[in-house]
């Protein structure tokens, strides 16, 4: 299976997750924050980018993201947010 495909599984079992009460264990914890770049993307970042890539820094998974993977996720802030 290419990596796209499990990014897109990853996603939607995050997604039926999120729907299902799994927010409730996860809260945005910045209210400032861009909501158009969504809780259900974060976690999938960071689910993909730690099982994929083994990558585990903030900053590194983001950095990862932004280079490799803007183009899936372009709503994605800056660091700094």
């Amino acid at each position: 299976m290419d990596w796209q495909l499990q990014l897109i599984t990853l996603y939607l079992a995050v997604c039926k997750h999120w729907q299902e009460g799994g927010w409730v264990q996860i809260q945005r914890h910045a209210p400032f924050a861009d909501l158009r770049f969504t809780d259900e993307e974060v976690v999938t970042i960071y689910r993909f980018a730690v099982a994929l890539e083994q990558k585990r820094q903030i900053k590194d998974l983001h950095g990862h993201a932004r280079r490799d993977w803007r183009d899936w996720f372009p709503q994605l802030p800056g660091y700094e947010a």
